[in-house]
């Protein structure tokens, strides 16, 4: 499975993808990892692809 975030701050119409510093999509390989960077954000949410 692959993960990503989505950064939901202000209301589902402001929800973007979360990026890292070179504008592509933050793809994770497992769940703990897409967990633990979404306690960074700041209402980070989890989807599984």
């Amino acid at each position: 499975m692959s993960y990503i975030m989505i950064e939901t701050h202000g209301g589902a119409e402001y929800a973007i993808i979360v990026t890292n510093e070179n504008g592509e999509n933050k793809v994770f390989a497992n769940l703990q990892d897409a967990e633990a960077e979404a306690d960074d954000c700041q209402e980070g949410m989890v989807i599984e692809l």
